[in-house]
C-alpha cells in the first residue's frame, strides 16, 4: 500500500469516527411511509425529490435516498438511482429515537378499541407506533390510517370516533376537568378523509371548548353524532386533504345538531337528518342534493336515511299542528 492510499484510508477512518455518530441507527431509523408518489413523470430525480420532500433533513439526504432505492427495487433502473418514468414510488418517515430524558410528557386522552388494516401513530416526540387493540392514544398524537384502513377510538371523556381509510387526524388538545367546566377541552384537526364521530361528555357539555377544524369550516356541536369527509369537490371516492384546491367538506348529522363555522364568522345549524358542505366560498345545507356516494358508509347511510325521514316526519306533524291552530283562529273569530 502506498502513502496515497494509506492516507485515504485514515481519512475515511477519520470521517467515519467524528461524523457519523450525529446520524446514527441508534437516534434515527428510516422505516417505510404510507405515503407514495403514485406515478413518476420523465425528468424527476431522485435528488429532486428528497430536496422537496424531507428539505429539513439535510444530513440524512443519503440514508433517505439508500432506503428509498432498497424499499423501491421496481422503480430504479438496475444498479443505478435513474427512476423509471411511470413508476410508483413508495416514500420513507424518519422515525427518531430520543433519549428518555429529552422525551416530552404525554397525557393518555383513549385507546384504540378496534382497528382494520394498517394504522399509527406520530406522537408529540416524533416516534411513529403502529397501532393496535388497546394502543394509548395521547394528547397531541396525529393518527393516519391507510388506504381500506379503520381505526376506532374511544376517548376517556366516553366519546367514539371512526376515523375512515386514507384519513389524517390529530388530537390537538383534549383536556378532562371535573365537571366538564370551561378548562375541558376537546380540539381536533381533519387534515385528509373523513371520520364519524359520536360525542361524550366534553361535547354535551354548554361550558367546554369542543371543536373539529377542518379547514373549511370548524364543527362545533353539543352532544350529537355525525359523519364528515374531506372529498374532491363532489366524488367522495378521493380523499383529499384539506389544502387541496379541489377540497369539499360533506357533513351528515345523525343525532342532535352541530354548527359549521367559518375563519369569517359565518355560521348555519344543522340539524338531525340533514347534509351540508362547506367550501371556501360558501356553506349550504342540501335540501335537495343527494349525499355522494362514496361519504357514508353502509350502516352510516341506512342511520341517515332513518334520521332523515324522521324529520320530515317532524316537520310535517308540525306543518300540520300549525294548520290546526290557524283554523282554530279563524273558527273562534267567525264565532265572535
Amino acid at each position: 500500500m502506498n502513502k496515497n492510499q494509506l492516507f485515504a484510508v485514515l481519512l475515511t477512518l477519520l470521517s467515519y469516527t467524528f461524523f457519523q455518530p450525529a446520524v446514527n441507527a441508534a437516534s434515527v431509523e428510516l422505516v417505510p411511509s404510507s405515503r407514495v408518489i403514485l406515478k413518476i413523470v420523465e425528468g424527476m430525480t431522485i435528488d429532486d425529490i428528497i430536496k422537496r420532500i424531507y428539505p429539513k433533513d439535510k444530513d440524512l439526504w443519503p440514508q433517505i435516498k439508500a432506503k428509498l432505492i432498497e424499499t423501491n427495487p421496481y422503480s430504479f433502473v438496475q444498479y443505478s438511482d435513474r427512476l423509471i418514468t411511470g413508476s410508483r414510488l413508495k416514500l420513507v418517515d424518519i422515525k427518531r429515537i430520543l433519549d428518555q430524558e429529552e422525551l416530552s410528557p404525554k397525557m393518555k386522552v383513549g385507546y384504540v378499541a378496534k382497528v382494520a388494516g394498517e394504522a399509527e401513530a406520530r406522537d408529540i416526540n416524533g416516534r411513529i407506533l403502529e397501532l393496535q387493540v388497546n394502543s394509548r392514544i395521547f394528547e397531541g398524537d396525529r393518527l393516519e390510517t391507510g388506504p381500506g384502513a379503520q381505526l376506532y377510538i374511544l376517548m376517556d371523556d366516553g366519546a367514539e370516533l371512526h376515523l375512515k381509510e386514507d384519513s389524517v387526524l390529530k388530537v390537538s388538545e383534549y383536556a378532562i376537568t371535573a365537571g366538564y367546566d370551561e378548562s375541558s377541552s376537546s380540539i381536533l384537526d381533519l387534515l385528509r378523509g373523513g371520520l364519524r364521530k359520536l360525542t361524550g361528555s366534553i361535547g354535551a357539555s354548554a361550558l367546554a371548548n369542543y371543536q373539529v377544524q377542518t379547514g373549511l369550516a370548524t364543527i362545533g356541536i353539543r352532544g350529537t353524532e355525525y359523519v364528515i369527509k374531506l372529498c374532491k369537490q363532489d366524488d367522495c371516492s378521493q380523499t383529499v386533504s384539506r389544502n387541496d384546491p379541489d377540497a369539499k367538506l360533506h357533513a351528515v348529522v345523525l343525532k342532535g345538531a352541530i354548527t359549521l363555522t367559518t375563519d369569517e364568522e359565518v355560521q348555519i345549524l344543522m340539524a338531525m337528518g340533514e347534509y351540508g358542505t362547506a367550501t371556501p366560498e360558501a356553506l349550504i345545507i342540501e335540501e335537495e342534493k343527494p349525499v355522494p356516494v362514496g361519504f357514508l358508509d353502509a350502516e352510516e347511510a341506512q342511520q341517515f336515511n332513518a334520521a332523515n325521514a324522521q324529520q320530515m316526519e317532524q316537520q310535517e306533524e308540525e306543518s300540520s299542528s300549525s294548520w290546526l291552530w290557524i283554523v282554530g283562529v279563524l273558527l273562534l273569530a267567525v264565532g265572535l
